[in-house]
């Protein structure tokens, strides 16, 4: 015998879908939405082996996705020390010795989330400072943006770097005035640091995974894009090579959806990885869809490509992590073969050239409805977003960047450049489709928070802001746009799956500066409830 539908009523159904924006119930039978509409309706829909869900006038909405993030580093984040908020560089110190008192002798220290933008001082600390707090095993701390290690003497010893160490290619090591490494290293030399960690003990790694995909269902996720890598390039260095390895040891056990981009320099690494667990036929299950390529760097480590100098840094203005030719060579690839190309770019120049990249790719190999993307599109002009609009370019961006650069990107970028940093309201505007995105671990996953952001941009260039509804969007239909996957997730339509969050208000319905303290009280995947705030 079947086991009854689920007739949701009691509360404000905000579906997503322009055609019915608002509903008095919504029916679900097997894992599927089946009607929407009166309650009558979709009482007449299911017959009378129904079971009643009574929303008690919270807010039903479909379930949130999030359509960039790094799985593994979350995990690998969850279970090392946090130095997110350190104030100076006192404080960090301890932070470390207080990590270091709980590790085995043979261990490395692992500090992340480190942002020298909220010391007292705004300044990278050098590998003497580390020492002091660590001067017997080897330390490093990973900034916030993953885009820099900080390395103490021994951690530098351990990467057998010496003054006469060269930077490496798209890298740099800071140094001393002798050239000794002093501690910060960025880039692929950040990798470099990252490939040498010792790989942490599979047990510990599980149970990270658990505690990492259960935060996510608790913020109301549903479906996640994820970013893997097959070898050292990426935030994970050589370790990440085990990226699609680790994720299907997880996959029977994960909650959400997976729609990956891998960081691969040839497709047959995408062919492989789609003969795992990690790829299935049907749309709307786990997908690897395509790849992903990195063009430049980060804001925070001055290494995010500008046709102008950073404005507190006159000598530098970033730099490209591939030659235009390789990055071209990628996307042609992957185009060919009929995969997604994502590319990650940050600064305006960067942004520029991979516009430009995708206007020559269309030209010379011309296919319909591509959903290929632009990552983070952090910084742009207007001739860039009215050219990106033309290509039907998709871009996935992170409002809580905002919440975390808003004190110092002025100063970085001049106000000019700020204007048009993380211009939501000139995308939407253009016509471009904007899919929400956390890159976690570098931002919270914390969806609720990032809509506000999108919505009042915390005070940053707010002529950039958005509505309530847009930010909705972001995190719903058009991020399932941004993963071709709209028949099937991200509206509560008649026909899609029952993939739904449940809220304690509509964040449509409340003052803008209220939906960060909305309460996610379910998450319900294809009609199962994975997640009750009790």
């Amino acid at each position: 015998m079947s086991e009854p539908g689920q007739l949701y009523y009691g509360g404000e159904i905000y579906t997503v879908d322009p055609a019915l924006p608002r509903a008095e119930a919504a029916a679900v039978q097997a894992g599927k939405i089946i009607a929407v509409g009166s309650k009558a309706e979709c009482q007449k829909a299911l017959g009378q082996d129904l079971e009643p869900v009574d929303l008690h006038g919270r807010a039903l909405l479909p379930g949130f996705m999030d359509t960039h993030l790094h799985p593994v580093v979350m995990i690998f984040y969850d279970i090392n020390a946090d130095l997110s908020g350190v104030a100076t560089i006192p404080e960090l110190q301890n932070r470390l010795r207080q990590a270091a008192a709980g590790l085995s002798p043979k261990a490395w220290l692992i500090g992340l989330n480190f942002d020298e933008h909220l010391l007292t001082d705004p300044r990278w600390p050098n590998r003497h400072e580390l020492d002091a707090a660590c001067p017997d095993r080897p330390a490093l701390i990973i900034r916030h943006d993953a885009h820099m290690v900080i390395a103490n003497t021994k951690a530098i010893a351990a990467l057998n770097m010496t003054a006469a160490t060269p930077d490496p290619p798209a890298g740099v090591i800071d140094r001393e005035p002798d050239g000794f490494p002093s501690g910060p290293l960025r880039e692929s030399a950040a990798q470099m640091a990252l490939s040498a960690m010792p790989m942490p003990e599979l047990q510990p790694l599980i149970q990270g995974a658990r505690s990492t995909f259960q935060k996510l269902i608790a913020h109301g996720i549903t479906s996640v894009g994820i970013i893997l890598q097959t070898g050292a390039e990426g935030p994970a260095g050589s370790a990440g090579a085990f990226d699609v390895l680790a994720m299907n040891l997880f996959a029977d056990q994960l909650p959400v959806n997976l729609h990956a981009l891998l960081i691969a320099d040839k497709i047959e690494q995408v062919e492989a990885a789609r003969k795992t667990k990690l790829h299935q036929a049907e749309l709307g299950k786990n997908r690897v869809a395509g790849i992903k390529i990195f063009s430049d760097g980060s804001f925070g480590s001055c290494t995010a490509y500008m046709h102008e100098p950073y404005t507190d840094r006159p000598d530098q203005r970033g730099m490209l992590v591939h030659e235009p030719e390789e990055i071209y060579r990628r996307m042609v690839a992957a185009h060919q073969a009929g995969l997604q190309i994502g590319i990650h770019a940050i600064g305006d120049k960067a942004n520029r050239l991979c516009v430009d990249l995708y206007a020559r790719l269309f030209r010379e190999y011309p296919r319909a409805d591509h959903r290929h993307r632009i990552e983070h599109a952090s910084v742009l002009d207007a001739s860039t977003i009215r050219e990106m609009a033309r290509l039907h370019l998709v871009v996935a961006t992170q409002p809580l960047f905002i919440h975390s650069e808003k004190h110092w990107l002025h100063k970085r970028l001049g106000a000019e450049r700020a204007r048009w940093t993380y211009p939501f309201r000139a995308f939407l505007d253009a016509g471009i489709k904007l899919a929400g995105a956390s890159d976690a671990p570098v931002e919270s996953v914390d969806v609720l928070h990032a809509i506000q952001c999108a919505v009042t941009r915390e005070g940053f260039e707010t002529q950039q802001g958005i509505t309530p509804a847009e930010a909705v969007r972001m995190f719903t239909l058009d991020a399932a746009y941004a993963q071709a996957e709209e028949t099937v997730k991200g509206s509560i339509t008649a026909g899609k799956r029952a993939d739904f969050v449940v809220l304690s208000a509509n964040p449509c319905s409340v003052p803008p500066e209220k939906i960060r303290d909305i309460r996610v009280e379910k998450t319900i995947i294809a009609g199962r409830v994975l997640y009750e705030n009790k």
